[in-house]
């Protein structure tokens, strides 16, 4: 996040709040009409009905802003999972071509593959490096 966002972000989180204190005050002047003289302030009332239908016009919106973010979220976060499963099959070929290349050791790889896999299945996965050791 920029520094600019950052910024963004709290001026709006003060304006919420001070919309939730506006909407407030908002309803205890509608109350006060309405016990007052509803027929005489049937302006103040179209008007304050208004304010309310705004008000959920924007939270509906805001609702929407969310759902945007989480989806933008969820997106980045399967976009950095499948460059890190590039970057293992990318460097697991690179070993397997240092090995073919005599660069590196089988020996030294499955050694250190037998150390590092705990899980038998993933050990299975290189049964067949571990049975045709030199």
């Amino acid at each position: 996040m920029t520094k600019l966002q950052g910024e963004l972000e709290d001026k709006l989180t003060k304006m919420l709040a001070d919309r939730e204190q506006l909407l407030a005050e908002v309803d205890a002047v509608r109350s006060a009409v309405l016990e007052d003289n509803p027929k005489q302030n049937k302006g103040l009332i179209k008007l304050i009905d208004r304010v309310q239908e705004l008000d959920k016009y924007i939270r509906q919106h805001e609702n929407r802003i969310q759902g945007i973010k989480q989806r933008q979220k969820m997106a980045d976060s399967n976009i950095r999972r499948k460059q890190d499963s590039k970057r293992k099959i990318l460097m697991g070929a690179m070993v397997e071509h240092l090995i073919k290349t005599d660069k590196i050791s089988k020996t030294f790889v499955i050694d250190e593959l037998d150390n590092f896999l705990v899980r038998d299945s993933d050990k299975a996965l290189f049964a067949d490096y571990f049975n045709n050791k030199r």
